[in-house]
């Protein structure tokens, strides 16, 4: 069972996958830019290029990082993501209290649909580069405020598996540092993107963009593995007013071109 772990109140408490929480504030608006940059590093990257980033300047972090990558399914794994789609099931406080969420991730070019689905209920909604769509509960497509889409583009830009596979693949612009001894904090320039906070085997409690208890995810067992990586079983808001439960996972599926179109009409 799926679980979304990005989470937006506003975005269908996604996740993300898994969800995810989510907070705005902390990260700087998602350009196109960055996500080319973001993506062009390859399963290929040696562990030694792995590390220059980061080492020379906070080994402490570097250790913190390679213990929570073996313990999430190891480096090369997440470094040769190229889509991660993930269906979870969502319980949340309003009407309809239980939904089906499924979020397909795609790192290269970076995009991203959500479905979520329940009696009486179907919405869609993507973030494609620039543009950006969503439906309402009669399929009709919408348009999307401004406002929104740049607060989807900062979710989307500190998204835990996202970063994950950036921090992999060894990705120049992001750099690490750990301010206690199980606590790590993700930066790209002078943005914080993700903290973590990791129990002894490394492997994370809870995540986050901003500092507010009520900002974070906590996440049970990293122990739903597909495609040599692993994945928390659930997911959920420090009060539990969301909760995602994770039903399947799915590396590296090929997304036809048809998952980012609106529908016709």
């Amino acid at each position: 069972m799926a679980v979304s772990h990005g989470h937006r109140g506003g975005m269908n408490r996604r996740l993300l996958l898994l969800g995810t929480a989510r907070a705005a504030s902390a990260v700087s608006a998602f350009s196109v830019a960055s996500a080319a940059r973001a993506t062009s590093a390859t399963s290929a990257t040696s562990a030694t290029s792995a590390t220059s980033a980061t080492s020379a300047t906070d080994p402490a972090a570097q250790a913190l990082l390679e213990r929570l990558l073996d313990a999430l399914g190891g480096r090369s794994a997440w470094a040769g993501i190229r889509t991660l789609v993930n269906d979870s099931q969502q319980n949340r406080l309003d009407e309809p209290t239980v939904v089906r969420a499924v979020i397909r991730l795609q790192m290269a070019p970076l995009r991203v649909r959500i479905d979520t689905t329940a009696p009486g209920l179907v919405l869609a909604r993507v973030l494609d580069g620039e543009r950006h769509w969503r439906t309402n509960r009669e399929g009709r497509v919408l348009p999307v405020p401004e406002a929104t889409v740049a607060d989807d583009r900062r979710w989307l830009a500190s998204h835990v598996y996202r970063t994950l596979h950036r921090l992999a693949a060894a990705d120049p612009a992001l750099r690490v540092t750990a301010p206690e001894a199980r606590r790590l904090q993700v930066w790209d320039g002078e943005a914080r993107l993700l903290w973590l906070a990791l129990d002894a085997r490394g492997e994370p409690h809870a995540f986050g963009t901003g500092d507010a208890p009520e900002q974070a995810t906590t996440c049970g067992p990293w122990a739903f593995e597909a495609g040599g990586i692993r994945h928390p079983v659930w997911t959920s808001r420090p009060d539990g007013s969301w909760r995602a439960w994770l039903r399947a996972l799915q590396v590296n599926e090929d997304l036809p071109a048809a998952t980012w179109q609106p529908p016709a009409g």
